[in-house]
């Protein structure tokens, strides 16, 4: 028996089907059909011949690709047992739950006790498509991949469009020709990367800037990710976003991936970049007070790098705010014995040295020139020569013999330890200040991708901002180096780029 769904919005239509209870499979996406379309009809029409040479029956291209139908390209699930023996999963279809604009498939592999739960919403304002992906299992075992749910590349497309970049290069345009076979994306620096973007546009043919089909993705993932655009060998395409291969270090029994967000316009690429960032600014991002705009910002790094002295600053704030600036950033080198970069990374508390009376006098002047104050952090981070890294070596996350950037090594985020300190230490100095603003900075790629670490920070920033909801946050790292919609559903800005000069 076949089983269809849809999903609309006032542009597009997204139908999904199956056939005996199996994986749902992307049956149709495009321009909005109308609403007494056959859909039993529309899916079979989605199926093609069998070649000469190949199995009897093609193996559904579904929302995750099953090794046991034969498939020819990449699987949507890689799991392993604990003696490394991989498990070969056979789902079936055991609950549908329908939303106005939503639906949850769920699936069940009774032989090795394994759930796997398809999630999909659909904007019918942003015309944005959320998709997510969860397993369960019975007992622990070792994921290797799980891709979000799967959907199909355009036949009508030639080309692909992602992003690279480096440090004061972010978001460089790369424009790739489909062909047989797989173009392969992935970031392993443990955050969202300077290197490879997540995100993928598939023009079809003709599209321009402004006319014609397109349709674009985003992984809203905040550590590091997969993408694959893959080419078959009967000629069906497939896109496929998670986390990075292995991100999962420990035998787990609940995974999840993040969230994937679809688009199709057409109006062009402009189509999909109004969609993503009218999504982006109403449903990603929450602001302490939304209907203030953004205060202009100085920020002292380069003015004085780390030398703090209170009549310098003093005289730079209200320089600053002659010039129209609204908000003075206090930036590195407050804190611990920071005198360069080699030193008192993770010591979250006020020099003594460089301010005796502590910050209030420099925040005082600060709002007297009518400005707010904010402040830089880089919590994450840890110098081996710090207070905090002699009394807790083993909070450093990596090998010892670890090659350091900046003089620095990240701290081990899932350590629920590690999370209480930075809690309490950040939490009691915007306690104790009127702080209005956070830079959270992040300066050095991890020496291991794991999906823990950044779990670890999205629980730390979570915390942060329900105890102080007044507080906004900007995310930095290195530059453009974390730019996703997973930190920006806990933040409420970006550093783009460090080229600024």
């Amino acid at each position: 028996m076949t089983l269809c769904w849809r999903l609309d919005d006032g542009r597009q239509t997204l139908v999904l089907g199956c056939d005996r209870d199996r994986l749902a499979e992307v049956v149709y996406w495009g321009a909005r059909l109308p609403d007494d379309e056959d859909l039993a009809t529309l899916y079979a029409a989605h199926s093609i011949d069998v070649t000469g040479g190949m199995l009897d029956q093609n193996p559904e291209l579904s929302i995750c690709p099953e090794a046991t139908r034969s498939f020819p390209g990449q699987p949507g699930l890689i799991i392993r047992d604990g003696d490394g023996t991989a498990y070969l999963p056979k789902f079936c279809l055991s609950g549908v739950d329908t939303r106005e604009d939503g639906l949850t498939l769920t699936y069940q592999d009774q032989d090795n006790l394994l759930t796997y739960v398809a999630t999909f919403d659909i904007d019918p304002v942003t015309h944005i498509i959320t998709a997510e992906a969860a397993l369960r299992a019975a007992r622990p075992v070792h994921l290797h991949w799980l891709a979000a749910p799967v959907f199909p590349g355009p036949q009508l497309s030639d080309e692909m469009i992602d992003v690279s970049g480096r440090w004061c290069g972010e978001f460089q345009l790369n424009r790739t020709a489909w062909s047989p076979g797989i173009r392969y994306r992935e970031n392993r620096t443990g955050r969202t990367g300077h290197e490879h973007f997540p995100g993928l546009v598939i023009p079809c043919r003709g599209a321009t800037n402004a006319r014609g089909e397109a349709y674009a993705f985003h992984y809203g993932w905040s550590g590091g990710h997969r993408m694959i655009a893959e080419e078959l060998p009967d000629g069906r395409r497939q896109i496929q976003f998670g986390h990075a291969a292995r991100m999962e270090s420990q035998p787990r029994t609940e995974f999840r991936t993040g969230t994937l967000y679809a688009v199709y316009s057409d109006d062009g690429l402009n189509g999909c970049a109004v969609a993503f960032q009218r999504h982006l600014r109403d449903r990603v991002v929450t602001w302490p007070e939304p209907d203030r705009p953004r205060p202009v910002h100085y920020n002292c790094w380069e003015a004085v790098y780390f030398d703090h002295r209170m009549e310098v600053l003093k005289d730079i704030a209200t320089r600053a705010a002659t010039l129209g600036a609204e908000r003075f950033v206090l930036d590195d080198g407050w804190f611990g014995q920071r005198d360069d970069d080699t030193s008192a990374l993770a010591d979250w508390e006020v020099d003594p040295r460089k301010y005796p009376e502590g910050l209030d006098p420099l925040i005082t002047h600060v709002k007297e020139q009518g400005m707010t104050f904010g402040l830089w952090f880089e919590p994450e981070m840890i110098n081996p020569d710090s207070k905090t890294f002699r009394a807790h070596p083993d909070w450093a996350l990596g090998a010892e013999d670890q090659i350091p950037g900046r003089h620095q090594q990240a701290l081990d985020m899932a350590n629920p330890d590690v999370r209480d300190y930075l809690f309490e230490r950040i939490g009691s100095i915007l306690s104790s200040h009127d702080i209005e603003y956070i830079k959270w900075d992040h300066n050095r790629v991890l020496p291991m991708p794991d999906a823990a670490q950044t779990r670890g920070t999205y629980d730390l920033l979570d915390r942060l901002r329900a105890a102080h909801p007044r507080v906004e946050i900007e995310s930095c790292a290195s530059g453009g180096g974390r730019i996703a919609f997973g930190i920006l559903a806990r933040t409420q800005r970006v550093w783009l780029s460090d080229s600024n000069d």
